[in-house]
């Protein structure tokens, strides 16, 4: 029964998601350096079981507002953890702070928003899912890419 009881706790720790993760260094002082009035917003719809746009292109060193929106009837969330640590977000944004705790990761409420403005610091291309149980499977996946 013991043994039973690890495994489980050791099953439930590996689908906690992605870890927690942080800004690279300097990002903050690139981050409050960057005219953010530039900013332009882009709106990732999330709903059952689809990204809108399913890819999403930035520049390096362009900031910008990503607004997710959760359109559908179950809570969703964009999964980006390589995209995610190669970024400077806005000093003081609340996002950021559950972004990074998240492990890179946007979690949206039925119906809900969020929005997070940042910089990306260098070129990537990764992968973003949604890591609920059974969305990628259904097709909850996507890319980003930063050139």
């Amino acid at each position: 029964m013991r043994w039973f009881a690890l495994a489980l706790l050791a099953a439930a720790v590996g689908c906690a998601g992605p870890a927690p993760m942080q800004s690279p260094p300097g990002a903050a002082e690139r981050a409050a350096a960057t005219d953010r009035s530039r900013a332009e917003t882009i709106t990732v719809t999330l709903d059952e079981f689809v990204f809108l746009p399913s890819a999403v292109a930035l520049r390096v060193g362009q900031p910008v507002r990503l607004r997710f929106e959760n359109t559908g009837a179950r809570p969703h969330d964009w999964t980006a953890p390589a995209f995610f640590r190669t970024v400077a977000f806005r000093p003081g944004d609340a996002g950021a702070a559950s972004v990074l705790a998240a492990g890179g990761s946007v979690d949206v409420l039925p119906g809900g928003a969020r929005e997070v403005t940042l910089v990306p610091l260098s070129p990537v291309a990764g992968e973003v899912t949604c890591v609920k149980p059974l969305h990628a499977t259904l097709g909850m996946t996507g890319r980003v890419v930063v050139q």
